[in-house]
């Protein structure tokens, strides 16, 4: 849909969509208005109020409580609070009224004409009316209760002539309202009518002066984005916003001129770089871009022939460079292949230096297990030894004691002899004194001698005993003499297993220490070994690296020397090239 029959339709709707608001707002306002549908549903609710509920301004309800109190006193208690609210209620409604902005004749009314009988009926009864109830004093409850019943009748009165001035006032606002409606209304309409032509006008303006030109302006654009540039504009000379509108195209299609210029002055300037680049993709360096081309674009072609000859300077000590990097990579090569073999060789040495290592650790172990296990025995000699000892000691000590009972029996032997000597002197005596006696001691005698025959042998037997235990003392002398010097050589022997058990230990711990320090350098060896074999590994990718890089010298300068490079440029970039080979050339240093 076009932004004509957009706007057309645009219009049709909105003025179909005020109308339609004007006429839901009268509606509205008519249904709202006083003496419609919603103020007849207020007033009706209020008057239903107003029957329900005693007003706080009428006292009639105060009169009631009075009449029903004068009736009954006795319900004071209940009724004197409900008459103090009431009078609360009557006095601040007053006020209110009074302070509030109703017509001032209501106000007067209300307040002097129905507020004064009020004021007394409520003075009335809280001095008299009520103290008398109190006191019980019927005669002036009943004078209190007429004077009481003479105030409320004259405030009716007034309020009765109060309820009919409000119904006059109440419709005279009804009708001043619903006059104002009326004219509301008519206003309403009157606006809603112009407003209606001013959007019909509108739209027939839009239409005429807006839209057409811009149209017209569309069309116009569209045939300069299909190229045609000689089309002429209307309304270039208006000074709102259609005519900023076409000055702004006619800017653009002098642009656009102007841009169809430069793309002729382009294209020029491409086919010439077109046939530079094509000879370039040939491998013509030699060629240049003349002076052909605009003299905007000038620029762009010395830009491109020194670029050119940068390139060939630079193809050229390229292709020098190239040269020396294969000669370089030769070198690499064999000093490569050199290193490998001296590597291979330092790590076969190595490899039987480990070799070597490993088997000496061995041995080393070896020994230090055998004087593990000599210590070993040692210690088990030497606990022999201590137990040696102490069977000697006991042996000494055993001795020793054979010596002291050798000693002892020697004098039991002594005593024994003693004895035989004395028994052998008794019967001597016991002889003497038979043969004194003649034949009465023959048998006395026989009895003498046969004792002294007794302790003859008794002193014999002793002394070949104490012969014997002399010998035997002897021996054991020279036995414990024996023993206590095998002692002595058990603890000489004891001693020198001990410094033997020393020097074991010494030479065990040494073995374990020699051990270690050679698993350290067998481990030193074997990683040496281990970065030998990397190394060998390093100079054969280095070797291969060297021949790599001599293989892309080589294609390098097959590459090169598919271009045509001038004789100048050459030349430049020889020189260039011996400069830089001269500066940072690369300086090849193997040691062997």
């Amino acid at each position: 849909m076009s932004i004509k029959s957009k706007c057309r339709t645009g219009g049709v709707v909105a003025l179909g969509v005020l109308l339609l608001g004007g006429a839901v707002t009268g509606f509205e306002i008519d249904t709202i208005r006083i003496g419609g549908p919603v103020d007849e549903a207020n007033q009706a609710i209020g008057d239903l109020q107003a029957d329900i509920l005693p007003p706080p301004a009428y006292i009639i309800e105060p009169y009631l409580e009075a009449t029903l109190l004068v009736q009954n006193p006795a319900s004071l208690a209940d009724r004197g609070p409900r008459l103090k609210r009431l009078e609360t209620d009557f006095r601040a409604s007053l006020a209110r009224w009074k302070a509030s902005g109703i017509e001032q004749g209501l106000k007067g009314q209300l307040v002097d004409r129905a507020g004064g009988p009020a004021d007394a009926f409520w003075q009335e009864l809280d001095q008299t009316t009520l103290p008398a109830i109190r006191r019980g004093d019927r005669p002036a409850m009943q004078a209190s209760y007429a004077r009481l019943t003479a105030l409320y009748t004259a405030h009716r009165q007034a309020i009765d002539a109060l309820v009919e001035d409000v119904a006059t006032a109440k419709s005279q606002v009804a009708a001043f309202s619903l006059s104002k409606l009326h004219g509301t209304l008519a206003i309403l309409a009157v606006l809603g009518l112009i407003l209606a032509a001013m959007m019909a006008g509108g739209i027939f303006y839009i239409l005429r002066r807006v839209l057409g030109p811009v149209g017209g302006t569309a069309d116009a654009m569209r045939r300069m984005a299909d190229g045609d540039l000689t089309l002429t504009l209307d309304g270039g000379g208006r000074a709102d916003e259609i005519g900023t509108m076409v000055s702004a195209v006619e800017v653009f299609r002098g642009a656009a001129l102007a841009q169809v210029a430069n793309v002729e002055k382009q294209e020029l300037v491409v086919r010439e770089l077109a046939a530079a680049l094509d000879e370039l993709g040939h491998g013509n360096i030699a060629h240049r871009v003349g002076d052909t081309l605009p003299i905007e674009y000038q620029g762009l072609a010395r830009s491109f022939n020194a670029s050119m000859d940068r390139l060939a300077q630079t193809l050229a000590r390229v292709a020098q460079s190239a040269g020396h990097v294969k000669t370089g990579a030769g070198e690499v090569r064999s000093a490569s292949d050199d290193l490998s073999q001296r590597t291979e060789q330092q790590a076969a040495s190595l490899e039987e230096t480990a070799a070597a290592m490993d088997e000496i650790t061995t041995g080393v172990r070896a020994t230090a297990g055998g004087a593990n296990r000599a210590n070993a025995i040692v210690a088990a000699a030497r606990k022999d030894t201590e137990q040696s000892g102490d069977v000697v000691r006991r042996a000494v000590d055993a001795m020793g004691a054979i010596e002291r009972s050798s000693s002892e029996i020697s004098e039991i032997i002594g005593v024994i002899d003693g004895i035989a000597f004395q028994t052998n002197l008794l019967a001597l005596n016991a002889g003497v004194e038979a043969a004194r006696a003649g034949d009465a001691g023959k048998g006395f005698a026989v009895v003498a001698s046969e004792v002294r025959a007794l302790a003859q042998r008794s002193a014999d037997a002793a002394k070949d005993v104490k012969d014997r235990i002399q010998a035997s003392t002897t021996q054991v002398g020279m036995g414990v003499d024996l023993v206590s010097e095998t002692g002595r050589s058990l603890e000489t022997i004891f001693k020198r297993i001990a410094e033997i058990s020393t020097l074991v230990s010494d030479i065990a711990a040494s073995a374990e220490q020699q051990a270690t320090g050679l698993q350290q350098v067998n481990t030193a060896v074997a990683e040496m070994d281990g970065t030998t074999q990397q190394n060998a590994a390093m100079v054969e990718q280095a070797t291969a690296a060297a021949r790599q890089l001599a293989a892309e010298a080589d294609v390098l300068a097959r590459e090169v020397a598919q271009f045509r490079l001038g004789h100048d440029a050459a030349q430049r970039g020889g020189h260039h090239a011996m400069v830089e080979m001269r500066r940072s050339g690369p300086r090849l240093a193997l040691a062997s």
